[in-house]
């Protein structure tokens, strides 16, 4: 499925070109939109987008300006250009920045998608040559790097057998005592995000891009070669030998080389890395130690002082004590969740992070072990508190399906994995609420009861949102639905018809009305009600006197 950026300042426009397109049939899922050029180029970083459709004269950033951008960031972006101008400037700039096609406005069913068409037959002939290109290439070289693979990650795992297997060894150059060999650990901190933009959620595409950057880059005396770990999911290892070299300066060079590989990924692929070197020895099997040196510095690298793609070699390291446990108030958030007071979990979770925060230390391994606890805790809680999945074991298995699965998350940063606590506790509190399993019962009429008793006072969405745990959306969806209105419209309707009633005592004011009706200003209520009724507080009094007294 392909995914299309619409770039227009006119909200007709695009609303024809979402209405008239054929999009199910030309295999596009997802149309995105943008007003000018700077807010599409942002959507183009945040997203993937296969193809574009631009309007050359739009505020700010125009279509000239956007398609010359788009050429020096993303050469190969194929471009529709919309236009109510048979400009020559627009057409000349079109055609120097190889536009698939060139509409005018008004935009025609037909026109618009014999061009869709067009441009979705050259985007699937380029994913066919793109993927025959890969195969053809795998089919040449998968022979000897497979064999690499197997042999290595069966070091690592510590299953090979030297004696026996010296021919092997030979074959992957690594049978010379006089080599040294070594690991390093390479993980991968955001591979979900860069899968999902860059490799269409193809893993292995992702794997086979960054093996191809690291096994170039071979030196004249420092054998490199980069695999996938079979064993975990955002890990490579990348196992290097070399003769002639000391072991300390050996593995100094290879933390600067991997150091500025690293930083390629990053620049090529918006890749970040952090990288644990082991010590390099001439003993083949020793290559299992430096592997888990290198996991080992990962683990306990200070994930509060993560910021950028790094290397870290093998040192010897005291214990440091860790900060607090996320699970330390399990019991009170156990209690919340029961009562429906979700809000209150967050402001928890925001005091434990705001302590954490304040250590010195959090290990990515324990970053990453907090999380699982957490969840895990939580899962067990909701799991008590669903009467559903209590009383059917078959809904149990399911929803084991559906639990968070902590290895998926990426984690650059603390801010990111202070953002995983929060969308835990938000997925656990659904599933509470939708269960059934808190104790606080819901219904729209609720929110109409309360602004019918709190009318004169200022009313907030976000009062209900957070009180109920529902999105602001839909609780207002479903109050439109019961009631054929919005709330404000509501809420505008009740303190209109009171107005009426009070106005009709001669005895008050406008300014007290006014108050009493949750105006702060006299004139503020006289401007709403001449808007709702088509004539003024006073202008309604007197319409009132002079029909009493006919």
């Amino acid at each position: 499925m392909y995914h299309i950026l619409i770039l227009d300042d006119e909200e007709p426009l695009r609303e024809a070109i979402r209405i008239l397109g054929e999009w199910d049939n030309l295999k596009i899922s997802e149309i995105y939109e943008a007003i000018n050029g700077q807010e599409g180029l942002s959507i183009l970083r945040e997203h993937h987008i296969d193809l574009i459709m631009v309007d050359m004269k739009m505020p700010g950033m125009n279509g000239v300006e956007f398609l010359k951008k788009v050429k020096q960031e993303y050469p190969d972006m194929l471009t529709i250009v919309i236009s109510g101008y048979n400009d020559f400037e627009y057409t000349h700039q079109a055609i120097r920045s190889n536009v698939l096609d060139y509409l005018l406005k008004p935009v025609n069913r037909h026109e618009l998608n014999d061009t869709l068409r067009k441009a979705v037959h050259l985007l699937q002939e380029r994913q066919q040559q793109h993927q025959q290109k890969i195969q053809q290439h795998r089919a040449l070289h998968v022979s000897l790097p497979k064999l690499k693979e197997n042999i290595y990650q069966s070091l690592i795992d510590k299953r090979f057998k030297k004696q026996g297997n010296e021919d092997m060894l030979a074959m992957i150059g690594a049978e010379d005592d006089t080599c040294y060999h070594g690991a390093v650990v390479l993980r991968i901190l955001n591979i979900e995000q860069v899968r999902r933009q860059r490799f269409y959620g193809d893993t292995s595409l992702l794997y086979f891009a960054i093996a191809n950057v690291l096994n170039e880059c071979t030196e004249d005396d420092i054998q490199y070669f980069c695999f996938a770990n079979q064993r975990l999911e955002r890990e490579m290892i990348l196992v290097y030998h070399a003769r002639h070299r000391y072991p300390q300066e050996l593995g100094f060079a290879v933390q600067q080389r991997v150091r500025s590989l690293i930083q390629t990924l990053e620049h090529l692929l918006d890749l970040y890395i952090i990288a644990g070197s082991g010590t390099p020895s001439n003993d083949i099997q020793q290559l299992a130690t430096a592997y888990e040196q290198g996991k080992h510095m990962i683990e306990q690298m200070n994930i509060l002082e993560l910021n950028r793609s790094m290397i870290i070699p093998y040192e010897q390291r005291n214990a440091i004590a860790e900060s607090h446990s996320l699970c330390s108030r399990m019991p009170q958030i156990r209690t919340l969740l029961e009562n429906g007071h979700f809000p209150q979990i967050h402001r928890i979770a925001d005091e434990l992070i705001a302590m954490i925060k304040q250590s010195p230390y959090l290990s990515m391994h324990m970053a990453e072990y907090s999380l699982h606890d957490f969840e895990g805790q939580l899962y067990e809680i909701t799991r008590e508190l669903d009467q559903r999945l209590l009383a059917d074991d078959s809904a149990i298995t399911n929803a084991r399906k559906e639990r968070i699965q902590i290895h998926t998350l990426d984690m650059m940063n603390i801010a990111q994995w202070e953002q995983h606590v929060h969308d835990i506790i938000t997925y656990y509190a659904e599933m509470v609420r939708k269960s059934g399993g808190s104790r606080q019962s819901f219904h729209i009429s609720d929110i109409r009861a309360y602004i019918d008793q709190h009318y004169f006072e200022e009313i907030k969405i976000s009062m209900f949102t957070d009180k109920y745990y529902l999105s602001r959306e839909y609780l207002m969806k479903l109050f439109k639905q019961e009631y054929q209105m919005g709330i404000h419209e509501y809420v505008q309707q009740l303190r209109m018809d009171k107005a009426k009633t009070l106005l009709n005592e001669e005895g008050l004011k406008i300014q007290e009305i006014s108050e009493m009706l949750g105006y702060k200003d006299k004139n503020y209520f006289s401007k709403a009600f001449r808007n709702y009724y088509q004539l003024s507080p006073s202008e309604y009094r007197a319409q009132r006197s002079a029909i009493s007294n006919k």
